[in-house]
């Protein structure tokens, strides 16, 4: 899954890292969250979406502090659209196709068309085309999910609709560290973009060991907002918009 981009802070255990790959490449698309903002009402999910289904992304930053950012990009394997911040820290983009892959096995999940291609992305933010961190939309200020009830949204495309429903468990155990991921699924996906939203239910951790539960759902909350979030991270215990939506398309 090379459209997977993730930066780790200097001196992070290698083996948190590759754990955090083969959680990446393992699940589904993460967190494809689409809802359609536009008129027609063909969408599947229940809430207010960012996205409509032909790939219009639109929103308001809340944390935008003026002159701090001037375009923001979504980015695949390559960039799939562009667009500027307003003063007003408002954005909209228009997304094209991304690079589609095909559905990965997910063990404890039914998967009701195996066929599908998909493809997910994540939006960066940039003052004078320098990359300043990323945008999400999420109800948490930073990139830490470390505590049950935080949530953020993942845009994904499908060529075909598609419903995953069931539970998915991963346990990566190496060099005194243990990690334990337990992934509820019950989503639809309709052919097109989509917003899903990915929710921690459960979490601890101590030096040596991470427990987690997220779900996986076509609600969205009333509390998710667009943040930007400066310099993209992964502190281990959290699970970012970009690395848990590549979980289900490799």
């Amino acid at each position: 899954m090379n459209w997977i981009f993730v930066v780790i802070l200097e001196g992070e255990n290698k083996l948190k890292q590759n754990s955090m790959m083969k959680t990446i490449f393992n699940l589904v698309l993460i967190a494809v969250c689409v809802t359609f903002f536009s008129c027609q009402k063909d969408d599947v999910s229940t809430g207010n979406s960012s996205i409509t289904s032909d790939g219009v992304i639109s929103g308001k930053i809340v944390n935008y502090v003026a002159n701090s950012l001037d375009s923001v990009k979504a980015r695949n394997t390559n960039y799939v659209g562009s667009g500027l911040v307003l003063s007003t820290g408002e954005f909209t983009i228009h997304l094209t196709i991304p690079e589609l892959s095909k559905i990965g096995s997910l063990s404890g999940v039914a998967i009701s068309d195996t066929t599908v291609m998909g493809g997910a992305v994540a939006i960066r933010a940039y003052l004078n085309n320098s990359i300043q961190g990323d945008l999400q939309r999420c109800n948490y200020a930073n990139d830490s999910l470390n505590k049950a009830g935080l949530s953020y949204s993942s845009f994904i495309y499908t060529d075909k609709p598609l419903t995953l429903k069931g539970t998915h468990i991963e346990t990566y155990t190496g060099g005194g560290y243990t990690e334990n991921s337990t992934n509820f699924y019950d989503v639809t996906f309709k052919k097109g973009w989509n917003e899903v939203v990915f929710k921690i239910t459960a979490y601890s951790s101590t030096t040596n060991s991470l427990t987690e539960s997220v779900s996986m759902t076509n609600i969205i909350p009333s509390d998710l907002q667009w943040h930007f979030i400066k310099l993209y991270y992964s502190v281990r215990g959290e699970l970012p918009v970009r690395e848990k939506t590549a979980k289900i398309f490799r």
